[in-house]
């Protein structure tokens, strides 16, 4: 594990040190953390000691028999932990290097509302078709997913826009509108379409990034002049279906995780303003494309067109146009076509 820690600390702190406090934060004891890693307790106490004086912080409390780490190293854990997971991916990739008569597995990127629903989907009708793929499946927010694609660890990634990078390949762009969602019981489900008129009482639900999608409905709301206030934030659209179904108010989330990933007890209903919700199907720019990668964007399109009403398949160079009719609010069409 040596290598995989050196370029994360400061030149005075030993590889050691750094996986015997990542032991103690993933085993909770001294005791425990030796019998993982082979080492007597004493030297585990002494290389975490060792860390402590080299940072200037202290790392544990001790809280009856169990080592509870502090603020400070959770925070330097979370660095260490994506170190050693990406170590263990190169040794598993060696190891299927190795193998030489197993088929290599096509790596997906994808955020958490394509992760969970769209493409479970999309391999589920590969099956039923006969094209067994072995897959490898990350959820990751869509800053991630690029840095994957870019750094050439994944063979397809899918991000919302914006997406820009040298080394990634923008394949297609894909477009639909926005929805609402809401409990079952709550009034507004009984029409068929809303109005932006009609949230004006209603708790607006929507995710934080504003980069990103929240970029692009703050920017819509800003160009048709209309202000909603008490809104609850949360990170994901998943996270804010479920608090619309809490009876906290109407979503307006993007419609891959509103008709991807069907919430019992909400109803889905459309607005009259079209917000839309684009992003991007990406590959390594300097990665040969498979015949079975192609496959599986292709099948990728074909779900997403069964899945959601009013999908648009757009040229990969029209992003700059989208980008700038996404995030201006002085635009005055919502897509180009």
């Amino acid at each position: 594990m040596d290598n995989a820690v050196n370029h994360l600390v400061a030149p005075n702190i030993t590889a050691k040190q750094i996986e015997a406090f990542h032991a103690v934060v993933l085993t909770g004891s001294m005791t425990a953390a030796a019998r993982y890693l082979g080492r007597s307790q004493s030297a585990i106490s002494r290389l975490v000691l060792e860390l402590e004086e080299e940072i200037g912080f202290t790392l544990f409390m001790r809280s009856k028999m169990r080592l509870v780490p502090t603020r400070r190293a959770l925070v330097l854990h979370e660095e260490v932990r994506r170190s050693f997971i990406g170590m263990d991916r190169i040794a598993a990739r060696a190891g299927q290097l190795a193998m030489t008569e197993v088929s290599m597995p096509i790596d997906i990127a994808a955020p958490p509302a394509m992760a969970s629903g769209l493409i479970p989907a999309v391999i589920a009708r590969l099956e039923a078709q006969g094209d067994s793929m072995r897959i490898m499946l990350r959820s990751m927010n869509s800053e991630n997913v690029l840095g994957a694609v870019i750094d050439n660890t994944v063979n397809i990634g899918m991000a919302s826009l914006p997406i820009e990078h040298a080394n990634a390949r923008l394949l297609w762009i894909g477009e639909a509108p926005c929805v609402t969602v809401m409990a079952q019981n709550n009034p507004l489900a009984r029409h068929e379409r809303l109005s932006l008129a009609q949230l004006d009482d209603q708790n607006l639900i929507t995710v934080a990034n504003p980069f990103r999608l929240r970029g692009v409905i703050d920017t819509a709301l800003q160009r048709h002049n209309v202000a909603v206030s008490d809104q609850i934030e949360t990170n994901t659209s998943l996270s804010a279906i479920m608090a619309a179904r809490a009876g906290l108010g109407v979503a307006l989330v993007d419609p891959l995780t509103a008709y991807g990933i069907p919430v019992s007890g909400t109803t889905i209903r459309p607005i009259d303003m079209h917000i839309p919700w684009i992003w991007g199907v990406i590959t390594p720019a300097h990665q040969t494309l498979s015949k079975d990668v192609l496959r599986l964007v292709d099948m990728i399109e074909i779900t997403v067109r069964d899945l959601l009403p009013c999908f648009r398949r757009h040229k990969a160079s029209d992003m700059e146009k989208l980008n700038e009719l996404l995030f201006s609010a002085t635009a005055t069409s919502d897509i180009v076509s």
